[in-house]
C-alpha cells in the first residue's frame, strides 16, 4: 500500500520517482498501469515523474548540425562530379571507335599497330576506372542520403500526424486532441505535449494537425488505442453535418511516406498480409507465424519475395 504524493490518496499499487523518492499513482504518474509493466526493469528504476522530468527536449548540439552540414556538402561535391562522368565515358568510347575503326582500315606497321594496341588498352583501363568510380560514388551518395533521412525521421520519433480535421477560425487545438483522446479511450495530462500545430499537406488543401510528445511511451500508446478503435469520425469530435474520417499516424517525412506507398503496394503484389510502422520505422510480414523484417530504404524492397 502506497500513499500517492500528489492526491495523498492511498493505492494499492504504483511507481516511485528516481530523482525525488515520491510515490504516485499510475493515474498521477500519467501512465498505465500495463505500459508501466512494459516499460522494463531498467526504465522503471529511471521512471522520472513530470517535477523531475525536463519540461522540453534536449535542443539538437552543434555538433550534430555541422556534421549534416557537412554531409550534404559532400552530397552536392559528389552529385557535381557525377554530372561529368557521363560526358568522359562518352569521350572514350568515342575515342575507342576511333581507334578500331582506324584499326580496321590501315595498314599500319608493326610498331604502329602495337602503339595503338597500347593506347587501346590504356583506353579500356581508364573505361573500367571510371565505371568502378561512378559505382563508388554512386553507392557514397545513396548512403549519405540514407543517412540524412534517418536522421530527419528520429528528430520525428515523438510525433503523431493527425489527418482529417475539419479546420475551424480560432480552433482550439489542445481542445481537439483532449477529444480523441476520449474517443480512443486514452487520456493524458496536458503536460505530455511538447507542441501542437498544423502544418500544410502536399498536393492538398488539408492541414494536417501535427502532435509532439514529451514522453515517446505516451505517443505510443495514443498511437496504438487509435488502431485498436479503427475508425474514428469528425461526428465523434462533435463536428455537425460532417461524416469525414479521421487517421492518426507516426509522423513520416516525405521520403519515408514514399517509401511506405511502395512497400505497401509490393506486399499486396506478393501476398504479404501486415505492413505497420512503429518508432517511425516500416515493418513488413507475410503471415501471422512468419519473422518481420524492417524496410529501411528501396532497395530492402528486393527482401520480399
Amino acid at each position: 500500500m502506497i500513499k500517492c504524493a500528489l492526491c495523498n490518496c492511498d493505492s494499492s499499487v504504483g511507481v516511485q520517482c528516481s530523482i525525488c523518492g515520491n510515490q504516485l499513482d499510475f493515474n498521477c504518474a500519467g501512465i498505465t498501469e500495463s505500459g508501466w509493466k512494459r516499460l522494463g526493469a531498467d526504465r522503471r528504476a529511471a521512471w522520472k515523474c513530470s517535477s523531475c522530468r525536463p519540461t522540453s527536449p534536449a535542443p539538437t548540439s552543434g555538433k550534430d548540425l555541422i556534421s549534416l552540414e557537412s554531409i550534404l556538402r559532400e552530397i552536392q561535391e559528389i552529385k557535381l562530379k557525377l554530372t561529368e562522368l557521363p560526358t568522359l565515358i562518352e569521350t572514350i568510347k568515342v575515342i575507342k571507335d576511333e581507334i578500331l575503326e582506324l584499326k580496321a582500315s590501315c595498314d599500319f606497321s608493326n610498331a604502329q599497330v602495337e602503339e595503338v594496341a597500347g593506347k587501346l588498352c590504356t583506353v579500356e583501363t581508364k573505361i573500367l576506372d571510371v565505371e568502378q568510380k561512378q559505382t563508388i560514388l554512386e553507392s557514397a551518395v545513396s548512403e549519405l542520403q540514407t543517412q540524412v533521412f534517418n536522421s530527419e525521421q528520429r528528430s520525428r520519433l515523438n510525433n503523431i500526424e493527425i489527418k482529417g480535421v475539419p479546420q475551424k477560425k480560432d480552433e482550439n487545438l489542445f481542445q481537439i486532441i483532449e477529444k480523441i483522446s476520449m474517443t480512443v479511450g486514452y487520456n493524458f495530462p496536458k503536460t505530455q505535449i511538447n507542441y501542437i500545430s498544423r502544418i500544410p499537406t502536399y498536393n492538398s488543401k488539408e492541414k494536417s494537425i501535427i502532435v509532439s510528445f514529451i514522453n515517446r511511451y505516451v505517443k505510443e500508446e495514443f498511437i496504438a488505442s487509435a488502431r485498436r478503435k479503427k475508425i474514428i469520425k469528425t461526428e465523434d469530435l462533435g463536428f455537425q453535418n460532417s461524416s469525414g474520417k479521421i487517421f492518426i499516424n507516426d509522423h513520416l517525412t516525405a521520403e519515408s511516406k514514399l517509401l511506405l506507398n511502395k512497400t505497401r503496394q509490393i506486399c499486396k503484389e506478393k501476398n504479404y498480409s501486415y505492413v505497420w510502422v512503429k518508432f517511425g520505422k516500416i515493418h513488413v510480414r507475410r503471415n501471422e507465424t512468419s519473422n518481420s523484417f524492417i524496410v529501411n530504404k528501396v532497395s530492402d524492397l528486393n527482401k520480399i519475395m
